[in-house]
């Protein structure tokens, strides 16, 4: 069986080294290069060194495109701007690498990470509680689950059924369908 690959997008370098250590002790997981956006770490691999003429979000998915990691664990700071735009290109360059953003729990977070889960992501990490679960949280994704505390997934359906009305899409939430 093949390894999950693991890339970590996230400018906290102690952060960063602390998810590393728990996912390369984790069997069936595989931890690629860093892929942080500031120029930290990269130097000594030219092909991922930072370009000086390209922005940052091109910089880390032309990084992404290159080493091909099947679950990618971004900083919520690196994704949601105000168009996601990270996202959607990850989703458009590198289609077959799931997102699980790495969030602090503030409830100025959460309409951020809606808008993310919309734009993309698989899930999300809550960098206060969830580091013991980070490895379940990759196991997850990669098997094609979202990664999401239970409270959230109320509000998640919500969004949904609202897309649905606004579409005139028809949801039959019929168990025994």
């Amino acid at each position: 069986m093949q390894p999950i690959t693991v890339a970590i997008a996230d400018d906290d370098g102690g952060r960063r080294a602390r998810f590393e250590r728990s996912l390369q002790s984790e069997q069936g997981i595989h931890v690629l290069a860093d892929v942080a956006t500031s120029e930290g770490g990269m130097a000594g691999n030219r092909r991922l060194s930072p370009r000086a003429n390209i922005s940052a979000i091109e910089n880390v998915v032309a990084r992404i495109r290159r080493l091909k990691p099947r679950v990618l664990l971004a900083d919520m700071k690196q994704c949601t701007d105000e168009d996601c735009a990270m996202l959607v290109s990850l989703r458009r360059e590198c289609p077959d690498t799931l997102v699980v953003l790495l969030a602090d729990e503030s409830p100025q977070q959460e309409e951020r990470v809606m808008q993310a889960l919309a734009k993309g992501a698989r899930g999300y990490l809550n960098l206060e509680e969830d580091t013991p679960h980070i490895s379940k949280a990759v196991h997850m994704v990669d098997r094609g689950e979202a990664w999401v505390p239970r409270q959230m997934l109320g509000k998640v359906m919500d969004q949904v059924l609202h897309w649905c009305h606004e579409s005139s899409i028809e949801v039959n939430l019929d168990p025994t369908c």
